[in-house]
């Protein structure tokens, strides 16, 4: 019953976990901790007020190498690193352990561009519902039951299918038939008590409405939240929310599934996209059992990162420790701010689910190519930092309590960072450091920890950008 204390674990420490908002009281739980602290050799940027950080970007000349010279070669970072480093945080110590990939894309030039959450004009929005579902009649439509009537033959055709153990021999069948059968029996209930009627009516919206959706008399359907979500769904397709993935695409179909889903986000909103991962529909099966292969249906789960000038955002959120540790510290934090979100499902090579959270526009170019701090700068300023950043409770007597904390990868990137008094943004070069704590244990929830970042500096100033907050 592995797969069931995994899900569990997931939904324990999601649950226990506050989001990103400071307020007074973090003011007072920094002071506090400073006095925990190392002191400095020199001055780290953690507030980016009066107009410095601005200053660098907009006045600073932009950074000349030659044209052979990559942003990782001026920035003197080498492909990995390894190190040590322990201290006080809150509640107790820590000891940070570093073998660490150094992630830098291959580019010359960083620039840094002004961007925007901007609402799609009416006209936009008209011009992808004809793109995406044709000229119409538009329609809004309720189907519930369609939507049982769909899983059911999605989970019954792979009960049949684990007659030829597609996972191959020495796998607990009869675990997954169970599993199966009462994911049949819960959509055989919500047939029962769905509402049997289809609900359906001419569109009553307007392209002015700042969110809204759209179908086609064929069950596509468009919809958006203005700067928030632009989405694309067909009715009637199976449901899935696959929580692991690999790389690259291993299959023909996985390949033909990427690229139907590069082509339709182009379509969607124009930036360029990578591809982050890939799931098959049962893709934490395969990784619980150790196979590649599974049963293949055609239903892929894909992830994409938007890409500009070469350098990739990722949609990662800060960690900041536990619990009852921030609780102790007097400090809450809410998470406000989502970077970029790009999730696509497909179905027999068509692109049956997209979803684009907070699509970004970019307004214009503020240096071309902005003067970065040198690497080891970075790591000093880390070294100095991730004791500041980190809440950990008590233990039950009342006890310091100790974690070790595991750099596994440093990455560059960009981060959609708030420009000070502003309402649009900048995208922002920055550096993660990623990896997990063993004190919530180090393989059992690793794409839990998949979604963190232990620490983000902006490489323009060495400031601390906080994720959650978005500044």
């Amino acid at each position: 019953m592995l797969w069931k204390q995994i899900i569990l674990l997931k939904f324990l420490f999601l649950r226990d976990f506050f989001s990103l908002k400071r307020n007074i009281a973090i003011l007072a739980a920094l002071l506090l901790l400073a006095a925990c602290q190392p002191t400095p050799t020199e001055e780290v940027v953690v507030n980016k007020g009066e107009g410095r950080l601005e200053a660098l970007i907009v006045s600073a000349p932009e950074a000349s190498a030659p044209p052979e010279e990559t942003i990782r070669t001026r920035m003197g970072a080498p492909e990995r690193v390894q190190d040590t480093v322990s201290g006080k945080v809150y509640g107790g110590t820590m000891d940070v352990t570093i073998d660490a990939a150094v992630t830098v894309p291959e580019v010359a030039a960083a620039p840094v561009y002004r961007a925007a959450l901007v609402p799609s004009a009416p006209e936009e929005k008209e011009r992808l519902a004809q793109a995406l579902l044709g000229d119409g009649p538009y329609i809004y439509r309720q189907n519930h039951r369609l939507w049982n009537e769909t899983n059911l033959r999605y989970y019954q055709a792979w009960l049949n299918a684990l007659d030829d153990q597609p996972y191959g021999p020495g796998v607990d069948y009869d675990e997954m038939r169970a599993w199966l059968t009462g994911q049949i029996e819960a959509q055989q209930l919500g047939y029962q008590q769905a509402d049997g009627r289809v609900k359906e009516q001419s569109w009553p919206g307007s392209w002015t409405d700042t969110s809204g959706a759209v179908m086609s008399e064929d069950g596509r359907t468009f919809s958006w939240a203005d700067g928030s979500l632009l989405k694309f769904r067909t009715e009637g397709t199976p449901w899935l929310v696959a929580r692991e993935r690999h790389g690259s695409p291993r299959t023909e179909d996985e390949r033909a599934a990427d690229a139907a889903a590069a082509a339709f986000l182009k379509e969607l909103h124009n930036a360029d996209v990578t591809l982050y991962g890939i799931a098959a529909h049962d893709e934490s099966w395969r990784q619980q059992f150790g196979v590649e292969t599974g049963f293949d249906n055609g239903l892929y789960q894909l992830w994409y990162l938007p890409v500009y000038a070469g350098i990739p955002v990722y949609p990662w959120e800060t960690y900041h420790g536990t619990d009852n540790g921030q609780q102790d510290a007097g400090v809450s934090f809410d998470r406000s701010v989502h970077q970029e979100r790009i999730e696509v499902v497909t179905n027999d090579g068509a692109v049956a689910e997209a979803t684009w959270t907070s699509p970004l526009r970019i307004l214009g170019v503020e240096n071309g190519n902005v003067p970065l701090l040198s690497f080891d700068r970075i790591m000093e300023i880390f070294r100095q930092q991730t004791f500041m950043n980190i809440y950990m409770g008590k233990d039950y007597l009342g006890n310091d309590s100790h974690t070790d904390m595991h750099i596994t990868e440093i990455t560059f990137s960009y981060m959609r960072v708030r420009r000070p008094n502003e309402a649009d943004y900048w995208l922002l070069p920055v550096w993660d450091f990623r990896g997990y704590d063993t004190r919530f244990g180090e393989n059992a929830i690793d794409t839990w920890w998949d979604t963190f970042s232990l620490l983000t500096i902006n490489a323009v100033d060495g400031s601390i950008v906080d994720r959650n907050l978005g500044y």
